[in-house]
């Protein structure tokens, strides 16, 4: 799983880099994100633009509320902070986001058992996310989760469960997560193949 990743870039650079309409009014912390963590995601508004919003790390959907199992939103959030590409269009949690509030979570490295990993050709890692808002009385929650898939050689060495997050190659490959006309798996399918391991680096984190 994906629990932690650094994002080495300012407020300006992200919104040039990503084309969004917006700048986030905030710097992005030297330690990284963990689960919980507000951190920056990119998706189109309702008139097609691209925007930048704050976003809790970990989904919490519109319909959640409390149960026995998970008696608090964070207690549910810290299960929901990844999500298995193979199965976002089945499971209740994520199937409504993923038909129509995909997101990108722009990264530059992410950890792995005290590894960075990065893409050696871009500045930023394209992340393939999903967003919700959730409500109740006047709380309002935006949340997202960073979706997985098998992982590719490199970080496989790396992680127990073989897995790492879905990387977005390129400009139509965000263009193609973010389009609001699809609705349906298929289109994407090939979206969530392993990011080439030939086009990463990685080195351990300094002590």
């Amino acid at each position: 799983m994906c629990h932690h990743f650094f994002l080495k870039a300012n407020a300006l650079h992200l919104k040039e880099y990503l084309q969004a309409q917006n700048s986030l009014d905030c710097s992005f912390p030297d330690v990284g994100f963990f689960p919980l963590a507000e951190v920056p995601i990119l998706r189109c508004n309702q008139q097609g633009e691209r925007e930048l919003i704050s976003s809790q790390w970990g989904l919490l959907p519109f319909w959640w509320k409390s149960s026995p199992r998970h008696k608090t939103r964070k207690a549910f959030q810290r299960m929901t902070f990844n999500a298995r590409s193979e199965t976002i269009d089945e499971k209740p949690t994520y199937r409504e986001a993923f038909k129509s509030r995909r997101c990108i979570i722009p990264a530059s490295q992410f950890v792995e058992k005290g590894e960075l990993f990065e893409v050696a050709s871009q500045p930023l890692m394209l992340l393939a996310g999903l967003w919700e808002q959730w409500s109740f009385e006047n709380e309002q929650i935006n949340s997202c989760t960073i979706l997985t898939t098998n992982a590719n050689p490199l970080v496989a060495r790396y992680h127990p469960r073989k897995r790492m997050p879905v990387i977005l190659p390129d400009e139509r490959a965000v263009e193609t997560w973010l389009s609001p006309d699809i609705v349906s798996r298929a289109p994407l399918e090939h979206l969530f193949l392993p990011f080439p391991e030939n086009e990463m680096t990685h080195h351990p984190i300094a002590q």
